[in-house]
């Protein structure tokens, strides 16, 4: 929430707004904390000066504590300062206890997550709190972010699970609390586990390709997906770094025959900017594998 500026000091309305936001606290190099800030998107245009604009910001880690600052610029992209900085911290997305209840007091220890063929294998350490009568398991996907209790274990001996009701390609975070009947004690870490593609079965290749531009790219890079023949086709489409690791969703279901252009924002499934850096956007248009290198610059 601001005030509206005018587009010359107090006179006038503002052309648009640039709203950017990080974990890091802003130093003093304000500059440098914008470089590499997530961008806002959809913003409106600003109302007439002194009047109140609000964006709500969506997609952000709970238990989290984010930097924003905002700029806003003319019709012939002359810019303002720099905004005073926003400072806000997302809610806890686990409950606590029930009022007047004392829940077990630790968070589970030992606790990991893995891909296990096709499935993801989750395990941790037998309880010590008496307390604990049960353990939650809470998953969060892309969208929705928030997690949400995925199993109870009520079994104090088990130490283990599988998630088999996971994708191929796709990203989870996993969380584990201990409970009882008044509520859950503290949360583990978050562990992100992102499975590998779907293999695609052997195919004839046809002219189905995709093309990223500008590239490189300082900011947004727009993907331009052919889909070759007269019908439509499944397209799966991820962006990994050069270790191998899943970093965005750039496409993902079924597009029409002919071209499609995807604008990517250059922020990660979490939310994040990207870094600078080699990239490739991996992944199939039907069942023709596609691949494409991009370059991300400060």
């Amino acid at each position: 929430m601001w005030t509206a500026p005018g587009d010359d000091a107090d006179t006038g309305q503002a052309y648009g707004y640039d709203l950017r936001y990080s974990t890091n606290a802003v130093p003093a190099d304000t500059v440098a904390w914008w470089a590499g800030a997530t961008l806002v998107t959809s913003l409106t245009h600003p109302s007439p000066s002194g009047q109140e604009d609000t964006k709500i910001v969506t997609g952000l880690q709970p238990e989290t504590t984010y930097s924003f600052v905002i700029q806003c610029y003319d019709e012939v992209g002359n810019r303002s300062g720099f905004s005073d900085v926003a400072v806000a911290t997302t809610p806890a997305e686990i409950p606590g206890p029930n009022p007047g209840c004392v829940p077990p007091s630790s968070a589970p220890s030992q606790f990991s997550a893995r891909e296990d063929s096709g499935a993801v294998l989750l395990t941790w350490a037998p309880a010590t709190d008496p307390a604990a009568t049960r353990l939650h398991v809470w998953r969060a996907h892309p969208t929705p972010i928030n997690a949400t209790i995925l199993t109870t274990i009520t079994n104090m001996g088990q130490t283990q699970c599988r998630d088999t009701s996971v994708q191929p390609g796709e990203t989870y975070r996993y969380r584990v609390t201990w409970a009882d009947s008044c509520g859950n004690g503290p949360a583990s870490a978050n562990i992100f586990v992102t499975l590998a593609p779907e293999a695609a079965p052997p195919a004839e290749p046809d002219g189905s390709a995709v093309h990223a531009y500008p590239n490189p790219s300082t900011d947004f890079v727009h993907f331009l997906i052919h889909v070759d023949g007269g019908s439509e086709q499944r397209v799966h489409l991820r962006l990994f770094d050069p270790m191998g690791r899943v970093v965005a969703n750039i496409a993902e279901g079924t597009f029409p025959s002919g071209d499609t252009v995807i604008t990517w924002p250059r922020v990660t499934y979490r939310g994040d900017r990207v870094a600078p850096g080699y990239y490739e956007s991996i992944g199939f248009i039907g069942v023709n594998r596609v691949r494409e290198r991009i370059i991300l610059l400060p």
